[in-house]
Formats: C-alpha cells, sequence, structure tokens
C-alpha cells in the first residue's frame, strides 16, 4: 500500500513502530498541490494535530514522504491515527513527485467537525514533524515554516518524555539550493 505521510509520520521511526506500519519503506518525497497543512486537528490529548485542509489552488502545496507498507500494517496504522473514533479518516489523494509525475496514495485527512483554527500543537509533536521532514530533506522553506508553528508545552511530562524519545540527532543541512 502507498501512504502519503505529512504530519508525525513523516519521521520513519515513528512511522515503523511496531503499532503502526513496521514495514514502512519510505519511497522519497512527494507532494500535494492544492492543499495547505495545518496542526488545526483536534487530538483527544486537546493539543493540535496535523491535517490537510484543500485550497483548490495548485499553488498551495504540502510536502511530504510517499511510503510504501504491507496491507496488514494499515488496521494499526488506522488504529492508531483513530480512524475508529472518527477524527481521521483515510483518503485517496492525487500527489507530484519530484521529477513531475503523477501518483497516487492514501493519507489521513481530518474531518470537518474535527478541525479547530485555534487548535496549537504541543511542541514535542511540531518536533516530530520537523525531524521527519529534515530527514527527509523536504524543501528547506517549508522546514523553516514548520519550525516557526507555534507549539505549547505538554502538561504531561511523561508522554512528552516518551514522544522526544523518537527524536533523533541532528539532521545534516541539505545542500545550498535545494
Amino acid at each position: 500500500m502507498r501512504y502519503f505521510a505529512y504530519g508525525s509520520n513523516l519521521l520513519t521511526r515513528r512511522l515503523r513502530h511496531p503499532s503502526r506500519a513496521p514495514s514502512a519503506v519510505p519511497l522519497g518525497m512527494a507532494s500535494a498541490p492544492g492543499f495547505v497543512m495545518r496542526f488545526h486537528k483536534i487530538g483527544t490529548d486537546g493539543s493540535g494535530k496535523c491535517t490537510l485542509i484543500a485550497t483548490g489552488n495548485d499553488a498551495d502545496i504540502v510536502y511530504g514522504v510517499l511510503y510504501e507498507f504491507a496491507d496488514s500494517d494499515l488496521p494499526g496504522l488506522d488504529r492508531e491515527e483513530g480512524v475508529h473514533l472518527g477524527g481521521y479518516a483515510r483518503h485517496s489523494l492525487r500527489l507530484r513527485l519530484p521529477n513531475g509525475d503523477p501518483a497516487e496514495a492514501m493519507t489521513y485527512i481530518a474531518g470537518e467537525r474535527y478541525i479547530d483554527a485555534a487548535c496549537v500543537p504541543f511542541d514535542w509533536y511540531r518536533d516530530l514533524v520537523v525531524a521527519g521532514a529534515r530527514e527527509h530533506r523536504l524543501p528547506p522553506a517549508y522546514v523553516r515554516e514548520l519550525e516557526r508553528t507555534a507549539a505549547t508545552p505538554d502538561p504531561d511530562a511523561a508522554r512528552a518524555a516518551r514522544a522526544r524519545r523518537l527524536l533523533p540527532g541532528p539532521f545534516p543541512t541539505p545542500p545550498a539550493g535545494r
């Protein structure tokens, strides 16, 4: 199955967790024209999580990573993404590869009633998204935009510590001009 990750699942280490999609293999960067990504999905912990918002304007682009994983991983990833709770639903998305070729993949998008523009992510969640964007060398301007996302400390220090264990050391700086 092909899957487009644009939020915390960008980070390969997170996506490959045994409860998510342990067979996931990154195929490379992809983009979703006609969308913006916002941290406006109301998470079960009350913080903002990533979702795609359709704009209909092809100048708006969300960068992410195209992964492939075994169909048998889908129930676990659905469970981790909370599909059974109704917050996210699976969608088929038309993507563009760096060479301009089209691609199609499944992704998760929040339902309208689960979106609140006032949501703010916890700092560890934003940092997972940024780490995944750096890991896969998404465009530097896009990574800087993610880094500038306002975030708040998680009042649950244990949850924050568990999440931060997924963060790798510093990633190499992408070459100039990328």
